[in-house]
């Protein structure tokens, strides 16, 4: 009976160098992404409007919540709109100051994220 076990254990051991033991997938990256302004929303200056974010993970850092504008030599900072948001509130309700006309994207940043996220572009003009 030992050398039916010996030759089991063996038999086990060869497989093994044959197949490697199961290795579980990487857990899906944790990234924030905007979800409100949508691509192609129209804020007028002065108004109130509404930010919103998902995020695959947790936040514990506040983040800040920023405008870029659309120049000839890409995306630039316009305008800080929100500072140390608390990201577990996944939104916030912001004032557009007086801008000029144009391509815009919201931006939010934090130091605990890999990369800042940022909405599609969206149109500002004036009432």
């Amino acid at each position: 009976m030992k050398w039916m076990a010996r030759t089991k254990a063996r038999l086990l051991h060869a497989t093994d160098l044959f197949c490697p033991p199961r290795v579980l997938p990487p857990p899906p990256p944790e990234s924030l992404h905007v979800r409100s302004p949508a691509e192609g929303t129209r804020w007028t200056c002065v108004e109130r409007h509404r930010i919103s974010w998902q995020y695959t993970g947790a936040l514990w850092h506040p983040c800040d919540v920023l405008l870029e504008r659309r120049t000839d030599q890409g995306w630039t900072p316009a305008v800080l709109l929100a500072a140390h948001v608390d990201p577990r509130a996944l939104g916030t309700s912001v004032v557009v100051p007086d801008l000029p006309s144009g391509p815009y994207r919201v931006l939010i940043t934090s130091p605990e994220l890999p990369a800042a996220a940022c909405s599609p572009p969206l149109l500002i003009s004036h009432p």
